[in-house]
């Protein structure tokens, strides 16, 4: 794996007029990396770039994490870039807290798919099998396409940004990890939970080994089905049941009719059973058929629990080597448990019948039922059979059930503690509703079956020795009669089992038996070695360590719901076995990444995404051309880029890594599924360039007032600001900190919380709304004017400073790029080389508390709701910004009128903004009598009308409105035009008398709930205020809506 450049390399200095995710996200992170600042820290508070050399002797608190570590079959698709999105915006945040970060990468073997990887690849292009080339030269094959491959998914998350400690980089095979997976087996077996035995299991004979219960997926089929099968040119048919008869031996008369949607496994049939208290077969009892292919004679048996009496005949064929509810029924009655079919799914000898060895299972069934016909044993079929069958999640093959030996886990005392952990608190779901899941499969847990068929992977460390055949009686003497496939020795070589061996034999006084060594072919499951990361991946190497790693338990996994069980229950279950400790406390899951249709992702649709695409953007011919050459079927290609042309038409778009990664971090609300939908990372683009553009204003106001910016990496508020509030703050500047400060606490609550998505939503909020919008805006005038004084210049500048300064660094997490570029513009000159926006301090809750003002920010909505009032009427009216209208405000609340009240406080810009002619009049309305006039001008027959609230109202006379109107109706064009105004006023009244009647249901529902007797007694007091103050806006927009209705009509 990678490893961190430690030879520095120059910061990155440029000067873009416009935002270039291209170049914005050029040369950072190489910056970063030579750096160090990747590496955990032994500093207690940001800014410092000193890496840790001895985590055990720091106080400072420690955070680590584990990155699920991707399969090296390729490149990361759109799931792995959210899961890296995610878990990066948790590394920075708390990187930028002060903590000692230490966010482990790395690579997964996987398996299964990676020897099927590279063994289509073989045939492809030189008409190889595996066997061909041997065991040895085959593994060598994979470590060559590893190392091919695994730098393009180190170079994918690297472009995206994530900032992995790559010093402690690993791969699943490698020696440490090897070690300790060799280790972790063998205390298993030495604790009573590794086990061998002979069970029926899930066999996938297109990839040739066992799968594990929950790698079987299910597909309901209803009636006659033809379904594609790997490995067949044609598809195969299903949802079919055939009868065929059994004749009872010494009845010619008599004959049992079975049936089954698995007609070929009638070769390896052992008995036929019926239901004992059966009155139709109560003769039978004891007797045998005749198979009618084989000539076999089969028991009848009497089975209770396997047949039922009342469906169909009453009659079960048992093959107990093939079926799960068979094998339970053979053992029950010591039936022989047969298996007929070799790995691949071709019959072998033991099926009774040599035209049929050598043959594919599902060839096998027509002729069988040609052969039943000649016989005059078949009996016709249904073929509207629903039917649920068992497919492998890998291959996409028909599992068939096989019975062989292999090696399994015990899990349920692990599970009850798992569970224990959970309901303790030990462990803490986000969400918290995951918990139904966890319990749901831990509490039905069945054991592991952890060996698999394979060559690729961890071998199993297990040996048995092998005698000479005429040494068989003295191997019972001392193995045992039962000795299975084995006997089996656990350990760590190939020489410690001959020494184990060679112990046993001298205890038994059979020193002189000569024998050689032979270790188990199989491999272990990919989840056993995936399981002990959180130890493994820290330099665990086994109990025989000493002590756990300094590390040890991990912070946090975060990752997707679809490998709860797979993963993160199996890790809770051996690490907390091995270690007793759990692994990690918090346990976040994401939801599944779909396509904007709701679509699983899926290569043969052809709507899979690799991030790198979205980031630099491809064309649709380059796209398409990216499913050439790999391991899909060549008409599953041309299907797939059909999709591809229908989905990106034109290819896709460039947005950079900031805009994916914000994208997809907001689309995390706790959801069951993540539709992405691409133009939703163009929208992330605009907020960046944005950003890019509030950056680039602030920088010339500063260097238009010679204001030279103080932005330190150790804190946040500007040199001064403290100052300056203590000379009086305008209510704009209250406003703005005082926004800053919520939002500050909501973006570190929501990280606290494990939901970055709030943090994403409030602050991109906070930038637009509040700062650009508000603001920004609001300091315009005075920063552009020549008049005004030099210090209330500055004061707005200071606080625009901190704003902006803030606003980055709650950014940084989820945006590092752009928020670095933009950053290192604001230090000044004195500024360290070496500092950046990744080691400066996150805006903190007690930085920011004191500036909170809910006087400010009332006043300040109040404010801003005239304004939009103001422009609500001009829309209604179709009144241009350009003209002034003479606009009156209306209030019953005296304190608005207050020197210092909302509406003296913002009088020049409610005048600027709101475009009021001269400047805009208020109405007293808290006297006890409104004078006739003032009645008379706000009567809908005289005035416009909008309603801000029951005590707040804004005005503006017809006669205004008409002299606008009239101003620019003397054309031919303008007739056209009011007319056009007409239809569009028309409309206008339409939307209003609908909005009027959902406005007037909503404040009828509220005002049933407020009326109910026991809602004073049941209501928290937080959900009645609420309630007031909804009811309160119910009001004033049914009153809003009304006088514009009538001033409309008028």
């Amino acid at each position: 794996m990678a490893t961190q450049n430690k030879s520095p390399i120059p910061k990155p200095t440029r000067r873009l007029e416009k935002y270039d995710a291209s170049v914005v996200e050029s040369g950072w992170y190489e910056w970063w990396e030579s750096q160090g600042f990747f590496a955990p820290r032994t500093a207690s508070v940001a800014g410092s770039s000193k890496p840790s050399s001895d985590d055990n002797k720091t106080s400072v608190a420690k955070f680590t994490m584990l990155t699920p570590p991707p399969n090296v079959t390729g490149y990361l698709h759109i799931g792995h870039a959210l899961t890296a999105s995610i878990q990066d915006s948790i590394i920075r945040w708390r990187r930028m807290r002060g903590e000692s970060v230490s966010w482990v990468p790395g690579m997964d073997h996987a398996g299964i798919s990676t020897q099927t990887v590279v063994e289509k690849k073989l045939m492809r292009e030189k008409k190889l099998t595996r066997h061909d080339l041997g065991r040895a030269a085959f593994i060598e094959q994979i470590w060559d396409w590893k190392e091919l491959h695994g730098d393009r998914i180190t170079g994918q998350l690297k472009r995206l940004g994530a900032s992995m400690d790559w010093d402690q980089s690993f791969f699943t095979l490698d020696d440490t990890r090897s070690q300790a997976v060799k280790s972790a087996f063998i205390q298993l077996f030495k604790d009573g939970l590794v086990y061998r035995d002979t069970r029926l299991v899930n066999w996938c004979c297109a990839l040739e080994t066992v799968i594990s219960d929950i790698e079987v997926d299910y597909e309901d089929v209803s009636g006659r089905t033809m379904l594609n099968v790997p490995g067949r040119l044609k598809k195969v048919e299903f949802g079919v049941l055939h009868d065929f008869a059994y004749k009872v031996e010494g009845e010619e008369a008599q004959e049992l009719v079975v049936s089954t949607t698995r007609i070929e496994t009638m070769l390896g049939d052992e008995a036929v059973a019926i239901h004992p208290d059966d009155p139709r077969y109560t003769h039978l009892h004891g007797k045998h058929v005749t198979h009618p292919i084989s000539g076999r004679r089969l028991p009848i048996i009497c089975d209770p629990e396997l047949v039922d009496m009342d469906f169909g005949t009453g009659v079960v064929k048992v093959t107990p080597a093939h079926d799960p509810n068979d094998y339970a029924c053979g053992r029950r009655h010591g039936l022989s448990i047969v298996n007929i079919l070799e790995k691949d799914g071709t019959f072998n000898a033991n099926c009774g019948s040599k035209s049929y060895e050598n043959m594919n299972r599902f060839d096998a069934r027509d002729k069988i039922i040609e052969e039943l016909k000649s016989l005059g044993a078949y009996r016709g079929k249904n073929e509207k059979h629903s039917m649920r069958l068992a497919k492998c999640s890998r291959s996409g093959d028909v599992i068939e059930p096989m019975v062989m030996p292999q090696w399994y886990i015990k899990c349920d005392g692990m599970a009850r503690r798992a569970l224990k952990d959970a309901e303790s608190g030990e462990l803490v779901f986000h969400p918290d509703s995951a918990i139904k899941e966890w319990n749901r499969w831990l509490e039905n847990i069945q054991d592991w079956c952890i060996s698999r068929q394979l060559w690729w992977g961890h071998r199993i460390p297990a040996y048995k020795p092998v005698f000479e055949s005429s040494e068989t009686t003295e191997m019972a003497k001392a193995f045992g009669p039962d000795l299975g496939d084995g006997p089996w020795f656990v350990a760590n070589s190939k020489d410690e089992a001959a020494s184990q061996i060679h112990q046993l034999l001298a205890q038994k006084g059979l020193q002189q038996l000569k024998f050689d060594v032979v270790q188990d072919d199989d491999v272990l499951d990919t989840w056993f070695s995936s399981g002990l990361l959180p130890l493994s991946a820290l330099g665990w190497t086994g109990p025989s360590s000493g002590q756990l790693p300094a590390r040890y338990p991990t912070n946090l996994i975060e990752t997707g719901t679809d490998i709860m069980f797979f993963w993160v229950a199996r890790m809770v279950m051996l690490c907390s076995h091995l270690s007793g400790q759990v692994p990690f406390k918090d346990i976040m899951f994401h939801a599944m990444v779909r396509d904007a249709q709701g679509r699983k992702m899926s290569k043969s649709v052809g709507n899979v995404i690799d991030p790198t695409h979205v980031i630099e953007g491809i064309s649709l011919k380059d796209l398409k051309a990216t499913l050439e050459g790999g391991n899909l079927a060549q008409k599953e290609v041309k299907r797939s880029q059909a999709a591809m042309e229908k989905d990106f038409p034109h290819g896709i778009k460039a947005s950079g890594a900031d805009a994916l990664r914000f994208t997809l971090v907001s689309s995390t609300q706790h959801t069951r599924q993540i539709n992405l939908d691409l133009s939703n990372v163009t929208s992330a683009q605009h907020f960046a360039n944005k950003l890019w553009n509030l950056s680039c204003f602030s920088q010339t106001r500063f260097d238009d007032a010679k204001y030279s910016t103080t932005v330190e990496a150790n804190t946040v508020i500007a040199q001064g600001l403290a100052a300056r509030r203590n000379g009086g703050f305008s209510l704009v500047e209250r406003y703005i900190m005082s926004r800053l400060a919520d939002t500050v606490s909501k973006v570190n609550q929501g990280m606290l919380d494990l939901e970055p998505s709030v943090a994403t939503d409030t602050v991109r909020k906070f930038v637009i709304q509040d700062l650009c919008d508000v603001y920004v805006e609001f300091c315009k005038p005075t920063l552009f004017s020549t008049q005004e004084d030099a210090l209330k210049k500055e004061s707005m500048l200071v606080v625009l400073q901190t704003c902006l300064d803030a606003s980055l660094r709650m950014l940084h997490p989820f945006m590092p790029f752009v928020t670095e570029e933009l950053w290192q513009r604001m230090l000044p000159a004195s500024a360290a080389q070496s500092v950046s926006i990744m080691n400066s301090v996150f805006p903190a809750d007690a930085e920011f508390a004191s500036w909170k003002d809910e006087a400010a920010v009332r006043d300040m909505e109040i404010a801003l709701s005239v304004i939009q009032a103001s422009r609500s009427l001009r829309q209604s009216h179709q009144v241009p910004m350009s003209r002034t209208l003479p606009f009156t405000l209306w209030t019953s609340d005296r304190s608005l009128l207050d020197p210092e009240g909302a509406l003296q406080q913002s009088l020049s810009h409610l005048t600027h903004f709101t475009r009021a002619e001269g400047s805009l009049q208020w109405i007293d309305g808290s006297e006890a009598i409104l004078g006739a006039a003032h009645e008379q001008s706000m009567s809908p027959s005289t005035a416009a009308v909008h309603v801000i609230s029951p005590q707040l109202k804004l005005f503006t006379p017809l006669s205004a409105l008409q002299s606008s109107e009239d101003s620019s109706s003397t054309s031919a064009s303008s007739i056209t035009s009011s007319k056009a105004d007409l239809a569009k006023q028309q409309l206008e009244v339409k939307r209003l008398t609908k909005k009027l009647a959902s406005v007037r249901g909503d404040l009828e529902k509220l005002r049933t709930r407020l009326t109910r007797a026991e809602y004073m007694e049941r209501v928290p007091e937080n959900v009645r205020v609420f309630d007031a103050k909804r009811q309160e806006e119910l009001q004033a927009q049914e009153e809003h809506i009304l006088l514009t209705l009538k001033t409309m009509n008028n």
